[in-house]
């Protein structure tokens, strides 16, 4: 199926907003360097991240 990662806002990540998503990977090869605290991440196609298709990741 098609996929894409967005990085996004605590905000964003609640309402499944991509509107002003910081960040968009769409090559399905990305590497994501994750540097120190909480990061969200979720999908942008269809209804994916309403169904679920999102990721928190915290960094200590």
């Amino acid at each position: 199926g098609v996929h894409n990662v967005y990085k996004v806002n605590q905000k964003q990540f609640q309402n499944c907003d991509i509107a002003s998503a910081t960040k968009k990977y769409t090559s399905g090869g990305d590497t994501i360097t994750l540097k120190s605290g909480t990061s969200w991440f979720i999908c942008g196609v269809g209804d994916h991240c309403r169904n679920g298709q999102k990721l928190v990741v915290n960094v200590n």
